[in-house]
Parts: C-alpha cells; structure tokens; sequence
C-alpha cells in the first residue's frame, strides 16, 4: 500500500512537473523579462526562442530577435520551425545569404515541412530565381495540399515564370474546393490579364472584393483595367480608393498618375507618377502625355 502511494505521489508530480512546463511554453511573451524568463526555464525547447523572438519583432527589434533564434540554434533542440523563423528576420533584414543558408538548412533538417520549403522559395525569388522559387512552392503544396497560402504562392510563381495556362487550370482547381478565398480569386484575375483576358480579370477581381472589400490590390488592378478600357474617371476613383486601404500601394500610384494625366490634373499625375517611379516602375506613359 505504501509503495502504491508513493508511486501515485511521483506520477502526480511529474504530471504537474509536465503542466508547467507546457504552461511556461505556452504563455504569451509580454516583455523581455518574460522572454528571458522563458529562455531559462526551457532552453532546450526551440519553441521558447521562438515566442521570445517574435515578440521582439513586434516591437521592432529585429536585431535582437536575430541573436536570440541564433541563440536557440546553438543550445536548443536541432528544429526546422527555429530555423525557418530565423531565416525569416534574416530576410527582414535583407541578409539574403544568411536567409538562405537557414532555410535550406531547415529543409535538410526536416524534408517533410513545408514551412521550411516556401521559405526557402520566397527566399530564392527574392535573389531573382523564380524557377527555383516556384519549385520550391510546388514542394510545399505537395505536402500541405490544402494550405491556401502554398496555393497562391504556386500560381502567382507559375505566372511569373510565364506559365499561366497551367497557373489558371490550378487556380480554377483550388477555388471550386475553397471559393470563399479571395487571394485564390485575386491570383486567378492575375492569370486572365496575363493572358489578355481584361473583362474577365475586371468580373474576377470584382468577386475579390465582394470577399473582401478591403483589398487595395484588387481595387488598384481594377484601376489599370480602366486605364485600359479609357474609363479615365472610374480607373481615379478605383486607385485613390486603392490607396485609401493601402497607401504603397505602386500600381494604385501609377495607373493614378496615368488618369489624372488624362483628365488634365498634371499636379496629381506627376505627384503619384514620381511616387510609382521611385518604387521602381516604368511612368513613360504619363511623363509623354505631359511633354515632360
């Protein structure tokens, strides 16, 4: 009998010993006394390096969170889920190499994540190799099926790369199995425009929005196709609602430039054109309509 209680007495403390240390992984990280807090009392956990590090993200310290998820790398438990958030600060910072290295590093550790192969992939098309890119995206969605984001970055990637008839065969695919996503339904306008397709792309990104009525994206594309259209008027009123949601957004900027071009506001056209130049597109169209 004394032998049964004392063995019920040691299961109860290792239970409990088990609760507080899942209760110390699990609380939420509301300052870097908490972090570190955390850190000390699991240190082989990589889940207490990552909590702590994506607090310091949402308080701007990048650099910081780099050393701690560096940290983690070292002393905890090998992880890929450490390794791709790593890559991530990386990238935030523009330390592409180091990105890189962490999110292949992710992917040999744990071939079978597919967080760790789309960010290896938005790695990649970051340094200007999309084929490797969407390589990586069909990786990544050939595990995880049915995640929407591995979707949309799939076909927005075979776009890129210039294939859109099989970008719009699996955009059609995806959204008869989930057509309450407007990311799908944005991606699929994408791929109509691609392929000169402007009524349809105008119809599709009109459903973006009855889904979701605050997308700047979708509003700025319709902008541009009223450009196209010359419905100069309605394309203005399309990109400054755009920018109302999203004020960078660049297409919003420069199909703006282009309708106040047209509708003789030179003040706004030149105003937006520059804001669009700067980001890196191409404004011609507007700085000849002016003469300059």
């Amino acid at each position: 009998m004394l032998r049964s209680r004392f063995l019920f007495s040691i299961f109860i403390l290792i239970a409990l010993a088990a609760s507080a240390r899942r209760g110390v992984c699990e609380t939420e990280i509301g300052s870097r006394v908490e972090g570190q807090t955390l850190l000390a009392q699991a240190p082989l956990d990589p889940a207490s390096y990552i909590k702590y590090s994506r607090f310091l993200e949402e308080t701007g310290d990048l650099k910081e969170a780099q050393e701690v998820l560096e940290t983690g790398r070292n002393k905890a438990n090998p992880s890929a889920n450490l390794l791709v958030e790593l890559a991530g600060v990386y990238e935030a910072q523009k330390q592409l190499t180091k990105a890189e290295s962490a999110a292949r590093e992710a992917v040999a550790l744990d071939p079978e994540n597919p967080a760790a192969h789309l960010k290896l992939g938005e790695i990649r098309y970051r340094m200007g190799d999309k084929e490797e890119g969407v390589a990586c995206y069909r990786t990544a969605q050939s595990i995880a099926p049915l995640d929407a984001l591995h979707r949309v970055r799939l076909v927005n990637g075979l776009m890129d790369i210039g294939e859109t008839i099989e970008a719009e065969d699996l955009c059609l695919q995806y959204i008869a199995s989930d057509p309450e996503n407007a990311d799908l339904w944005l991606a699929l306008g994408r791929t109509f425009e691609k392929e000169g397709k402007n009524r349809e792309a105008f119809t599709t990104y009109g459903q973006v929005l009855t889904l979701d009525p605050a997308s700047a994206e979708a509003y700025a594309r319709q902008g541009r196709l009223f450009c196209r259209f010359g419905q100069y008027e309605a394309g203005e009123h399309a990109c400054r609602k755009a920018l109302e949601l999203d004020p960078d957004n660049l297409l919003a900027h420069a199909y703006l430039g282009i309708s106040c071009s047209y509708l003789d506001n030179s003040r706004d056209a030149r105003k937006h054109a520059r804001i669009a130049e700067a980001g890196g597109m191409n404004m011609g169209a507007v700085w000849d309509k002016l003469g300059k």
